[in-house]
């Protein structure tokens, strides 16, 4: 009947235990069993939730009366029994960390619990909380804690009604720090310095976050390596900033745009007559380039000086074979010893060779 009127169950009480003391004539009671007595509460005139005091009530043969009972009132507990989702949530006490650190938001194995307990009850609940005293943090903590329920004025909540799907999470708190890096780029030559080129990029630094021990080892971000035979003249382009393995890049700029400006240095176009084909062996192949125009960027006190005679272009035949025809083969440019460094050609060549 409550559950029909109200929806309201019986959620303690249940299994609650009497002793009853009986008279009545000598042979009646010595038949009387366990099963002959009932003991009763009636819940159909409840018109609250809650904690109940309710009359317990007795049926006893006829021929007997009740004489004392061990108690004469039961409190059950009464309300609709429910179902809630509420979130975990992670709150951080009693730590020291560095002051260049911060604690990052912390990975729960379990992002939400189930709860089932008094309506009246599990209301006020608005979230199930693992506090955790993390003391000195000098690394990633990994570490298990109890729930505890917690109402909305941010109490805990302790209920003998309230069942929880789990008491315990697993937490994972990662320390982070943050470091300004400078963004540098390398040469495949060798040829740029300080002297000939003035190579700017932007943004110059970007600030990265991760864990102390990672961030430790990191000094630059590489960007690229720069093809200084590429650079015919002053050259602006984009490059992607990569954040190292393990760490993320906090500032918003997601590209660099490096700038080359030649600086003491020329160009100068000489025309090479002087092309050899190398390892040819056996083969039966001619050369049908007679001149290269090689474009060289140097000091112009070299560039002054230099002449065809100091420049020498080779065809590695090694990896082509007989009856080829024409073929285009890439070609190295040898400049004389004595203006290496100083001196480079720019772009890259090719001749034909013809291949029987």
């Amino acid at each position: 009947v409550l559950f029909e009127d109200t929806g309201w169950s019986v959620l303690t009480g249940k299994e609650s235990n009497i002793v009853v003391t009986i008279k009545g004539k000598r042979n009646i009671v010595n038949q009387i069993t366990q099963s002959d007595i009932y003991a009763f509460v009636d819940v159909a005139d409840v018109e609250k939730p809650g904690r109940q005091m309710l009359e317990i009530k007795l049926s006893v043969p006829s021929e007997c009366e009740v004489v004392n009972t061990s108690v004469s009132n039961l409190s059950p507990y009464i309300d609709k029994k429910v179902t809630k989702n509420i979130p975990v949530n992670v709150m951080y006490m009693d730590y020291v960390i560095s002051s260049n650190c911060q604690l990052d938001e912390p990975l729960v194995n379990v992002e939400e619990i189930t709860v089932t307990g008094p309506e009246s009850e599990l209301r006020h609940i608005t979230e199930a909380r693992a506090e955790l005293v993390l003391g000195n943090v000098t690394q990633t903590v990994n570490t298990a804690s109890s729930l505890k329920l917690i109402n909305e004025e941010g109490e805990a909540v302790s209920s003998n009604y309230i069942t929880m799907s789990t008491k315990n999470v697993n937490v994972t708190v990662k320390l982070f720090a943050t470091k300004d890096v400078p963004l540098k780029v390398d040469y495949k030559y060798g040829y740029f310095n300080e002297k000939n080129v003035r190579v700017t990029i932007s943004p110059s630094v970007v600030t990265l976050r991760g864990e102390p021990s990672v961030l430790d080892s990191i000094e630059t971000i590489d960007l690229a390596t720069l093809d200084e035979k590429k650079f015919v003249s002053n050259s602006t382009q984009s490059m992607s900033i990569t954040a190292p393995t393990g760490t993320s890049i906090m500032s918003t700029e997601t590209t660099a745009v490096i700038n080359v400006e030649h600086i003491n240095t020329g160009t100068k176009q000489i025309s090479v007559k002087n092309i050899t084909l190398a390892n040819a062996g056996g083969l039966d192949c001619k050369l049908q380039t007679e001149t290269l125009n090689i474009l060289l960027r140097g000091s112009y006190d070299i560039l002054s000086k230099i002449t065809e005679s100091d420049i020498t272009v080779t065809a590695d035949m090694k990896n082509y074979s007989a009856g080829s025809g024409l073929t285009v083969v890439p070609a190295t440019v040898k400049i004389a010893s004595e203006y290496e460094g100083g001196v480079y050609e720019l772009d890259s060549y090719t001749v034909t060779v013809n291949i029987r």
